[in-house]
Protein backbone atom coordinates (compact mmCIF):
# COMPACT_ATOMS: atom_id res chain seq x y z
CA UNK A 1 0.00 0.00 0.00
CA UNK A 2 2.94 2.69 0.84
CA UNK A 3 4.38 1.31 -2.39
CA UNK A 4 1.20 1.79 -4.14
CA UNK A 5 0.56 5.24 -2.55
CA UNK A 6 4.18 6.81 -3.45
CA UNK A 7 3.80 5.71 -6.99
CA UNK A 8 0.01 7.34 -6.73
CA UNK A 9 1.93 10.54 -5.42
CA UNK A 10 4.35 10.53 -8.05
CA UNK A 11 2.11 10.19 -10.79
CA UNK A 12 -0.16 13.00 -9.92
CA UNK A 13 0.68 16.06 -11.71
CA UNK A 14 2.50 18.68 -9.54
CA UNK A 15 0.35 22.04 -8.78
CA UNK A 16 1.72 25.50 -7.48
CA UNK A 17 0.52 27.99 -4.99
CA UNK A 18 -0.03 30.61 -8.02
CA UNK A 19 -0.44 28.76 -11.85
CA UNK A 20 -0.88 30.72 -15.01
CA UNK A 21 -1.96 30.21 -18.38
CA UNK A 22 -0.84 33.01 -21.19
CA UNK A 23 -1.62 32.35 -24.39
CA UNK A 24 -0.79 35.08 -26.80
CA UNK A 25 -2.21 34.61 -30.95
CA UNK A 26 -1.28 37.34 -33.31
CA UNK A 27 -0.78 35.23 -36.67
CA UNK A 28 -4.06 34.95 -37.78
CA UNK A 29 -5.01 33.90 -41.00
CA UNK A 30 -5.90 37.26 -43.80
CA UNK A 31 -10.30 35.96 -42.94
CA UNK A 32 -9.72 36.78 -39.49
CA UNK A 33 -6.95 39.74 -39.62
CA UNK A 34 -3.31 39.65 -37.86
CA UNK A 35 -2.68 41.12 -34.78
CA UNK A 36 0.68 43.59 -34.08
CA UNK A 37 0.48 43.50 -30.59
CA UNK A 38 -0.67 40.10 -29.11
CA UNK A 39 2.42 37.63 -28.94
CA UNK A 40 4.53 40.97 -27.41
CA UNK A 41 1.47 41.09 -24.67
CA UNK A 42 1.27 37.90 -23.90
CA UNK A 43 5.32 37.81 -23.42
CA UNK A 44 5.43 40.67 -21.39
CA UNK A 45 2.41 39.29 -18.86
CA UNK A 46 4.25 35.28 -18.66
CA UNK A 47 7.62 37.23 -17.84
CA UNK A 48 5.76 39.56 -14.92
CA UNK A 49 4.05 36.74 -13.61
CA UNK A 50 6.55 34.16 -13.21
CA UNK A 51 8.39 37.53 -11.49
CA UNK A 52 5.77 37.31 -9.05
CA UNK A 53 6.10 33.50 -8.34
CA UNK A 54 4.13 32.25 -10.75
CA UNK A 55 4.10 28.84 -12.99
CA UNK A 56 3.22 30.03 -16.63
CA UNK A 57 2.64 27.69 -19.03
CA UNK A 58 2.88 30.20 -21.93
CA UNK A 59 1.78 29.14 -25.63
CA UNK A 60 2.21 31.82 -28.37
CA UNK A 61 0.00 31.37 -32.01
CA UNK A 62 -2.18 28.40 -31.05
CA UNK A 63 -4.43 25.80 -33.19
CA UNK A 64 -7.88 25.07 -31.18
CA UNK A 65 -6.10 21.64 -30.67
CA UNK A 66 -2.83 22.90 -28.82
CA UNK A 67 -5.53 25.45 -26.85
CA UNK A 68 -7.19 22.80 -25.82
CA UNK A 69 -3.67 20.96 -25.16
CA UNK A 70 -2.95 23.89 -22.99
CA UNK A 71 -5.91 24.18 -21.10
CA UNK A 72 -5.42 20.33 -20.02
CA UNK A 73 -2.31 20.79 -18.80
CA UNK A 74 -3.08 24.17 -17.06
CA UNK A 75 -5.83 21.97 -15.33
CA UNK A 76 -3.66 19.65 -13.73
CA UNK A 77 -1.59 21.96 -12.08
CA UNK A 78 -4.64 23.49 -10.18
CA UNK A 79 -5.81 21.69 -7.24
CA UNK A 80 -5.73 24.01 -4.24
CA UNK A 81 -3.76 26.79 -6.49
CA UNK A 82 -4.16 29.99 -4.05
CA UNK A 83 -4.46 31.94 -7.53
CA UNK A 84 -5.21 30.94 -10.76
CA UNK A 85 -4.97 33.12 -14.10
CA UNK A 86 -5.55 33.02 -17.73
CA UNK A 87 -4.67 35.46 -19.90
CA UNK A 88 -5.57 35.39 -23.21
CA UNK A 89 -4.47 38.14 -25.76
CA UNK A 90 -5.71 37.87 -29.97
CA UNK A 91 -9.17 37.69 -31.07
CA UNK A 92 -12.14 37.26 -29.46
CA UNK A 93 -15.92 37.10 -31.09
CA UNK A 94 -19.10 36.67 -29.29
CA UNK A 95 -21.83 34.17 -31.13
CA UNK A 96 -25.24 33.90 -29.68
CA UNK A 97 -24.58 35.40 -26.53
CA UNK A 98 -21.30 33.34 -26.18
CA UNK A 99 -17.93 34.67 -26.12
CA UNK A 100 -15.62 32.22 -27.85
CA UNK A 101 -11.92 32.56 -28.14
CA UNK A 102 -9.69 32.36 -31.90
CA UNK A 103 -7.43 30.47 -32.46
CA UNK A 104 -5.36 30.45 -35.58
CA UNK A 105 -6.04 28.80 -38.52
CA UNK A 106 -9.55 27.38 -37.04
CA UNK A 107 -11.26 27.44 -40.18
CA UNK A 108 -14.06 29.83 -38.72
CA UNK A 109 -16.31 30.81 -42.00
CA UNK A 110 -19.85 32.55 -40.56
CA UNK A 111 -20.83 33.72 -44.15
CA UNK A 112 -24.47 33.77 -44.13
CA UNK A 113 -25.44 30.81 -41.30
CA UNK A 114 -28.73 31.29 -39.25
CA UNK A 115 -28.03 31.07 -35.38
CA UNK A 116 -28.18 27.28 -35.09
CA UNK A 117 -25.48 26.68 -37.31
CA UNK A 118 -23.39 29.55 -36.01
CA UNK A 119 -23.58 27.98 -32.96
CA UNK A 120 -22.23 24.81 -34.10
CA UNK A 121 -19.54 26.44 -36.11
CA UNK A 122 -18.12 28.06 -32.94
CA UNK A 123 -18.59 25.28 -30.75
CA UNK A 124 -16.46 23.13 -32.97
CA UNK A 125 -13.72 25.38 -34.54
CA UNK A 126 -13.46 28.19 -31.68
CA UNK A 127 -12.84 28.20 -28.05
CA UNK A 128 -16.03 28.93 -25.76
CA UNK A 129 -14.24 31.22 -22.85
CA UNK A 130 -16.72 29.46 -20.40
CA UNK A 131 -14.53 26.71 -20.87
CA UNK A 132 -11.78 27.91 -18.68
CA UNK A 133 -13.76 29.17 -16.45
CA UNK A 134 -15.36 26.41 -15.72
CA UNK A 135 -12.40 24.31 -15.57
CA UNK A 136 -10.68 26.81 -13.17
CA UNK A 137 -13.69 26.69 -10.95
CA UNK A 138 -13.70 23.02 -10.54
CA UNK A 139 -10.29 23.11 -9.79
CA UNK A 140 -11.04 24.65 -6.29
CA UNK A 141 -9.05 27.20 -6.16
CA UNK A 142 -8.95 30.00 -3.43
CA UNK A 143 -8.53 32.78 -6.37
CA UNK A 144 -9.37 32.33 -10.12
CA UNK A 145 -8.60 35.54 -12.31
CA UNK A 146 -9.82 35.08 -16.13
CA UNK A 147 -8.07 38.23 -18.42
CA UNK A 148 -9.81 38.67 -21.59
CA UNK A 149 -7.36 40.85 -24.43
CA UNK A 150 -9.48 39.81 -26.83
CA UNK A 151 -11.90 42.93 -28.10
CA UNK A 152 -10.38 43.52 -31.13
CA UNK A 153 -11.95 44.08 -34.65
CA UNK A 154 -11.83 41.03 -37.17
CA UNK A 155 -13.61 40.49 -40.44
CA UNK A 156 -15.42 37.47 -38.78
CA UNK A 157 -17.62 39.49 -36.45
CA UNK A 158 -18.88 41.59 -39.01
CA UNK A 159 -21.68 38.93 -40.12
CA UNK A 160 -24.64 40.57 -38.09
CA UNK A 161 -25.62 36.83 -36.73
CA UNK A 162 -22.05 36.87 -35.15
CA UNK A 163 -23.41 38.45 -32.11
CA UNK A 164 -27.23 40.54 -30.90
CA UNK A 165 -27.94 42.95 -33.30
CA UNK A 166 -27.72 46.26 -30.65
CA UNK A 167 -24.06 45.31 -29.83
CA UNK A 168 -21.75 46.93 -32.11
CA UNK A 169 -18.87 44.32 -31.37
CA UNK A 170 -16.50 43.23 -28.70
CA UNK A 171 -17.82 40.29 -26.30
CA UNK A 172 -20.75 39.72 -23.96
CA UNK A 173 -20.93 40.02 -20.56
CA UNK A 174 -19.66 36.95 -17.68
CA UNK A 175 -21.09 36.19 -14.70
CA UNK A 176 -18.21 34.44 -13.22
CA UNK A 177 -18.62 31.96 -10.20
CA UNK A 178 -17.87 32.34 -6.92
CA UNK A 179 -13.83 32.70 -6.04
CA UNK A 180 -13.29 34.34 -9.55
CA UNK A 181 -13.47 37.40 -11.39
CA UNK A 182 -13.24 38.04 -15.23
CA UNK A 183 -11.44 41.04 -17.24
CA UNK A 184 -12.38 42.62 -20.50
CA UNK A 185 -9.82 45.01 -21.99
CA UNK A 186 -12.85 46.70 -22.84
CA UNK A 187 -16.66 47.23 -21.50
CA UNK A 188 -19.02 44.69 -23.02
CA UNK A 189 -20.07 45.18 -27.16
CA UNK A 190 -16.95 47.56 -27.75
CA UNK A 191 -13.65 46.99 -29.26
CA UNK A 192 -10.66 47.46 -27.65
CA UNK A 193 -7.19 49.41 -29.30
CA UNK A 194 -4.38 47.23 -30.30
CA UNK A 195 -1.63 49.78 -29.09
CA UNK A 196 1.03 51.56 -30.77
CA UNK A 197 3.48 50.49 -28.80
CA UNK A 198 5.23 47.10 -28.69
CA UNK A 199 2.10 46.18 -26.21
CA UNK A 200 -1.50 46.82 -26.65
CA UNK A 201 -3.25 49.56 -24.21
CA UNK A 202 -4.63 47.46 -22.08
CA UNK A 203 -2.29 45.52 -21.38
CA UNK A 204 0.57 48.02 -21.32
CA UNK A 205 -1.52 49.93 -18.04
CA UNK A 206 -2.34 46.30 -16.72
CA UNK A 207 1.36 45.46 -16.38
CA UNK A 208 2.26 48.85 -14.56
CA UNK A 209 -0.13 47.75 -11.34
CA UNK A 210 0.00 43.93 -11.29
CA UNK A 211 4.01 44.77 -10.18
CA UNK A 212 3.01 47.37 -7.95
CA UNK A 213 3.62 45.95 -3.91
CA UNK A 214 0.61 47.10 -1.50
CA UNK A 215 -2.66 46.66 -4.28
CA UNK A 216 -5.18 44.42 -3.86
CA UNK A 217 -6.44 42.36 -6.70
CA UNK A 218 -9.29 45.02 -7.18
CA UNK A 219 -6.93 47.87 -7.03
CA UNK A 220 -5.26 46.22 -9.54
CA UNK A 221 -7.92 46.42 -12.09
CA UNK A 222 -9.22 49.57 -10.87
CA UNK A 223 -6.04 51.92 -11.24
CA UNK A 224 -5.32 49.56 -14.80
CA UNK A 225 -9.10 51.14 -16.19
CA UNK A 226 -8.63 54.77 -15.27
CA UNK A 227 -4.94 54.75 -17.04
CA UNK A 228 -6.96 53.19 -20.13
CA UNK A 229 -9.59 55.63 -19.64
CA UNK A 230 -7.28 58.34 -19.39
CA UNK A 231 -5.05 57.15 -22.30
CA UNK A 232 -7.72 56.54 -24.69
CA UNK A 233 -9.69 59.75 -23.51
CA UNK A 234 -12.68 57.59 -22.66
CA UNK A 235 -12.66 55.69 -25.95
CA UNK A 236 -11.74 52.47 -24.26
CA UNK A 237 -13.22 51.45 -20.51
CA UNK A 238 -12.44 48.36 -19.63
CA UNK A 239 -14.71 46.16 -17.32
CA UNK A 240 -14.28 43.43 -14.91
CA UNK A 241 -16.93 40.99 -13.51
CA UNK A 242 -16.31 40.02 -9.79
CA UNK A 243 -17.59 37.34 -7.65
CA UNK A 244 -14.02 37.20 -4.84
CA UNK A 245 -14.61 36.27 -2.10
CA UNK A 246 -12.36 35.54 1.37
CA UNK A 247 -9.14 37.73 2.82
CA UNK A 248 -7.39 40.29 0.42
CA UNK A 249 -4.72 38.82 -2.90
CA UNK A 250 -1.78 41.27 -3.10
CA UNK A 251 -0.23 39.56 -6.24
CA UNK A 252 3.07 42.01 -5.55
CA UNK A 253 3.13 41.38 -2.19
CA UNK A 254 2.38 43.80 0.49
CA UNK A 255 3.10 47.17 0.78
CA UNK A 256 6.74 47.73 1.78
CA UNK A 257 6.32 49.19 6.25
CA UNK A 258 7.31 52.16 6.79
CA UNK A 259 11.10 52.78 7.80
CA UNK A 260 11.29 53.52 11.38
CA UNK A 261 14.42 55.95 13.14
CA UNK A 262 16.61 52.57 12.69
CA UNK A 263 15.99 51.69 9.63
CA UNK A 264 17.26 54.68 8.38
CA UNK A 265 20.05 54.92 10.73
CA UNK A 266 23.20 54.60 8.17
CA UNK A 267 24.39 50.96 7.91
CA UNK A 268 27.72 50.09 6.37
CA UNK A 269 26.80 47.28 4.61
CA UNK A 270 23.58 49.02 3.11
CA UNK A 271 25.87 52.15 1.84
CA UNK A 272 24.62 52.37 -2.21
CA UNK A 273 27.87 52.96 -4.55
CA UNK A 274 27.67 56.25 -6.12
CA UNK A 275 26.64 56.48 -9.81
CA UNK A 276 29.40 57.20 -12.10
CA UNK A 277 30.17 60.30 -13.21
CA UNK A 278 28.66 61.13 -17.19
CA UNK A 279 31.92 61.15 -18.49
CA UNK A 280 32.63 57.70 -18.07
CA UNK A 281 29.20 56.21 -18.67
CA UNK A 282 30.09 57.95 -22.09
CA UNK A 283 33.49 56.58 -22.18
CA UNK A 284 31.87 52.84 -21.70
CA UNK A 285 29.49 53.69 -24.47
CA UNK A 286 32.02 54.75 -27.13
CA UNK A 287 34.29 51.86 -26.21
CA UNK A 288 31.18 49.63 -26.98
CA UNK A 289 31.16 47.79 -23.39
CA UNK A 290 27.40 47.93 -23.56
CA UNK A 291 26.54 45.65 -20.48
CA UNK A 292 28.84 48.12 -18.00
CA UNK A 293 27.44 50.85 -19.57
CA UNK A 294 24.21 50.14 -18.94
CA UNK A 295 24.48 49.27 -15.36
CA UNK A 296 26.44 52.57 -14.81
CA UNK A 297 23.07 54.00 -16.19
CA UNK A 298 20.68 52.09 -13.90
CA UNK A 299 22.89 52.43 -11.12
CA UNK A 300 22.44 56.50 -11.89
CA UNK A 301 19.04 56.11 -12.26
CA UNK A 302 18.41 54.62 -8.93
CA UNK A 303 20.60 57.72 -7.71
CA UNK A 304 19.28 60.25 -9.20
CA UNK A 305 15.83 59.11 -11.34
CA UNK A 306 14.99 59.35 -15.06
CA UNK A 307 16.71 62.13 -16.94
CA UNK A 308 18.38 63.76 -19.89
CA UNK A 309 22.11 61.60 -18.74
CA UNK A 310 20.77 58.40 -20.92
CA UNK A 311 19.97 60.12 -24.32
CA UNK A 312 24.13 60.23 -25.38
CA UNK A 313 25.53 57.20 -24.60
CA UNK A 314 21.82 55.12 -25.80
CA UNK A 315 22.51 56.98 -29.12
CA UNK A 316 26.16 56.03 -29.14
CA UNK A 317 25.80 52.55 -28.49
CA UNK A 318 23.10 52.05 -31.08
CA UNK A 319 25.01 54.10 -33.95
CA UNK A 320 27.92 51.36 -32.47
CA UNK A 321 25.15 48.40 -33.09
CA UNK A 322 24.48 50.09 -36.69
CA UNK A 323 28.15 49.65 -37.68
CA UNK A 324 28.54 46.22 -36.33
CA UNK A 325 25.62 45.18 -38.84
CA UNK A 326 27.48 46.58 -41.74
CA UNK A 327 27.87 44.04 -44.16
CA UNK A 328 26.86 41.51 -42.33
CA UNK A 329 24.75 38.78 -44.14
CA UNK A 330 24.58 36.00 -42.13
CA UNK A 331 23.47 34.59 -38.30
CA UNK A 332 26.51 35.09 -36.21
CA UNK A 333 27.59 35.21 -32.67
CA UNK A 334 27.95 38.75 -33.31
CA UNK A 335 24.66 39.58 -34.49
CA UNK A 336 23.26 37.90 -31.31
CA UNK A 337 25.29 40.49 -29.56
CA UNK A 338 23.82 43.14 -31.13
CA UNK A 339 20.22 42.15 -30.34
CA UNK A 340 21.13 42.33 -26.64
CA UNK A 341 22.51 45.62 -26.92
CA UNK A 342 19.71 46.55 -28.67
CA UNK A 343 17.27 44.68 -26.05
CA UNK A 344 19.80 46.24 -23.23
CA UNK A 345 18.98 50.21 -24.77
CA UNK A 346 15.13 49.39 -25.08
CA UNK A 347 15.19 48.54 -20.97
CA UNK A 348 17.03 51.31 -20.18
CA UNK A 349 15.06 53.79 -22.35
CA UNK A 350 12.35 52.57 -19.97
CA UNK A 351 13.84 52.86 -16.92
CA UNK A 352 16.43 55.77 -17.02
CA UNK A 353 14.44 58.21 -19.34
CA UNK A 354 11.28 60.28 -18.89
CA UNK A 355 8.44 59.05 -20.88
CA UNK A 356 8.17 62.56 -22.02
CA UNK A 357 11.81 63.00 -23.11
CA UNK A 358 12.28 64.73 -26.65
CA UNK A 359 14.48 62.05 -27.79
CA UNK A 360 12.49 59.05 -26.19
CA UNK A 361 10.46 58.09 -29.66
CA UNK A 362 13.44 58.18 -32.11
CA UNK A 363 15.83 56.51 -29.85
CA UNK A 364 13.56 53.81 -29.00
CA UNK A 365 12.29 53.44 -33.14
CA UNK A 366 16.62 53.31 -33.59
CA UNK A 367 16.55 50.86 -31.01
CA UNK A 368 14.10 48.53 -32.27
CA UNK A 369 14.85 49.17 -36.40
CA UNK A 370 18.44 47.87 -35.34
CA UNK A 371 16.88 44.89 -32.94
CA UNK A 372 14.27 44.38 -36.27
CA UNK A 373 17.84 44.11 -38.75
CA UNK A 374 19.26 41.15 -35.79
CA UNK A 375 16.21 39.20 -35.95
CA UNK A 376 15.88 39.52 -39.62
CA UNK A 377 19.04 37.83 -39.71
CA UNK A 378 19.22 35.27 -37.69
CA UNK A 379 15.27 34.14 -39.24
CA UNK A 380 12.95 35.46 -37.56
CA UNK A 381 11.36 37.58 -40.06
CA UNK A 382 7.72 38.05 -38.27
CA UNK A 383 9.68 39.21 -34.77
CA UNK A 384 11.54 41.65 -36.86
CA UNK A 385 8.07 42.96 -38.83
CA UNK A 386 6.84 43.11 -34.90
CA UNK A 387 9.89 45.39 -33.63
CA UNK A 388 9.65 47.47 -37.64
CA UNK A 389 5.97 47.92 -36.85
CA UNK A 390 6.59 49.77 -33.54
CA UNK A 391 9.65 52.08 -35.01
CA UNK A 392 7.96 53.17 -37.60
CA UNK A 393 4.75 55.29 -35.75
CA UNK A 394 7.92 56.61 -33.67
CA UNK A 395 9.82 57.98 -36.55
CA UNK A 396 7.35 58.69 -39.46
CA UNK A 397 10.36 60.73 -41.14
CA UNK A 398 12.83 58.12 -41.47
CA UNK A 399 12.54 56.08 -44.18
CA UNK A 400 14.78 53.06 -43.02
CA UNK A 401 11.86 51.19 -40.92
CA UNK A 402 9.67 51.24 -43.60
CA UNK A 403 12.61 50.18 -46.08
CA UNK A 404 13.27 47.31 -43.53
CA UNK A 405 9.73 46.14 -43.03
CA UNK A 406 10.02 45.33 -46.79
CA UNK A 407 12.72 43.29 -46.17
CA UNK A 408 11.01 41.36 -43.64
CA UNK A 409 7.31 41.26 -45.67
CA UNK A 410 9.82 39.67 -48.91
CA UNK A 411 11.10 37.30 -46.40
CA UNK A 412 7.73 36.43 -45.09
CA UNK A 413 6.80 35.99 -48.84
CA UNK A 414 4.29 38.67 -48.60
CA UNK A 415 5.32 39.97 -52.20
CA UNK A 416 2.63 42.74 -52.30
CA UNK A 417 3.16 44.21 -48.47
CA UNK A 418 7.19 44.30 -49.16
CA UNK A 419 5.98 45.90 -52.68
CA UNK A 420 3.98 48.88 -50.66
CA UNK A 421 6.63 49.18 -48.06
CA UNK A 422 9.46 49.63 -50.71
CA UNK A 423 7.30 51.83 -52.91
CA UNK A 424 6.48 54.35 -49.61
CA UNK A 425 10.32 54.34 -48.72
CA UNK A 426 11.37 55.66 -51.88
CA UNK A 427 9.06 58.37 -51.64
CA UNK A 428 10.77 61.61 -51.94
CA UNK A 429 9.13 62.61 -49.17
CA UNK A 430 11.87 60.99 -46.82
CA UNK A 431 14.78 62.62 -46.65
CA UNK A 432 17.33 59.40 -46.54
CA UNK A 433 18.52 59.16 -49.99
CA UNK A 434 20.44 55.81 -49.20
CA UNK A 435 17.17 54.24 -48.10
CA UNK A 436 15.50 55.43 -51.04
CA UNK A 437 18.17 54.08 -53.35
CA UNK A 438 17.85 50.92 -51.67
CA UNK A 439 14.33 51.03 -51.91
CA UNK A 440 14.06 51.82 -55.56
CA UNK A 441 16.60 48.65 -55.86
CA UNK A 442 14.30 46.62 -54.34
CA UNK A 443 11.20 47.43 -55.92
CA UNK A 444 13.51 46.95 -59.72
CA UNK A 445 14.28 43.55 -58.35
CA UNK A 446 10.83 42.59 -57.73
CA UNK A 447 10.00 43.47 -61.45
Amino acid sequence: MVVLALAADAAAPKTSPRCALVIGNARYEATVGPLRNAVSDAKAVAKTLRGLGFFVIEEHNVTRDELLEAVAEFRGKLRGAEVALFYYAGHGISVTGSNYLIPVRSGYKPDDADEITLRLLAETKLFNAEQVVAEMSAAGGRCNLVILDACRTTPVARNPRTRDAATPGGLAEMKPPAGSLIAFATDAGRTAQDGAGSNGLYTEELLKHVRTPGLTIEQVFKRTRAGVMQRSDGGQIPAEYSRLVGDDIYLAGPATPPATELDRAPKAEQVQPQPPKASVINKLAAAGRAVECVEALKLTAASRGPGDYAAAPLDTLLELAKEDLKDVTEPSPKVEAVMKNCELALEVLRECMPPDHAQQPALTAKAQNRRGDCLLLLGRAEDALQAYNVAIPLAPTDAYPVYNRGRAQLALGRTEDAKADFTAAASSKFKQPKARQLAQAALAEMK
